[in-house]
């Protein structure tokens, strides 16, 4: 369940490991939570660069995230707020993006494209039934070589008038 942490310091959680991306405001790297040695991915965002509209985006990040439990969907696992950084614990989707997956086998079925189509639309109609629209679709995940499609974190937003 996905939980908002204020009073546990991020490090008496997680033990953190390499880089595994980078955007403008925040870095995401693979992390371990100590107490049950399970790993995730975490979206550490240094907050002292963000803006208050930022601030907003990232506070609606969270709750968006929180809103969907989809076997399709990256999960959101624990958000803790620090002095300065912002830490959103994901799950660690390690296949690469689902675009270099196809690319990289010789051969890709009609049916492992109909499986992976209906992955994707299972995911979207739960967004979609969940008042969310994902607006970035180009950034497919493969969860595993050959696995599940699964949706990435960011790109979400609320339809509607808040959108």
């Amino acid at each position: 369940m996905a939980s908002t942490t204020t009073c546990t310091r991020f490090t008496d959680e997680y033990q953190l490991f390499e880089e595994l991306g980078k955007g403008a405001f925040s870095v995401v790297r693979r992390c371990m939570k100590i107490p049950t040695g399970q790993e995730y991915a975490a979206k550490i965002i240094n907050t002292k660069k963000l803006s208050a509209r930022d601030h907003q985006k990232l506070e609606r990040e969270a709750r968006i995230c929180r809103l969907l439990k989809h076997p399709n969907i990256v999960r959101l696992h624990d958000s803790i707020s620090e002095e300065g950084f912002h830490y959103l614990v994901f799950d660690l989707v390690t296949g690469g993006e689902l675009f270099e997956d196809i690319v990289a086998r010789e051969y890709y079925s009609e049916a492992d494209a109909s499986h992976c189509i209906q992955q994707i639309l299972e995911s979207v109609n739960h967004c979609h039934l969940n008042g969310i629209v994902h607006r970035d679709l180009k950034s497919l995940h493969s969860a595993d070589p050959g696995g599940c499609a699964t949706l990435p974190s960011d790109g979400r937003s609320p339809s509607g008038p808040e959108a």
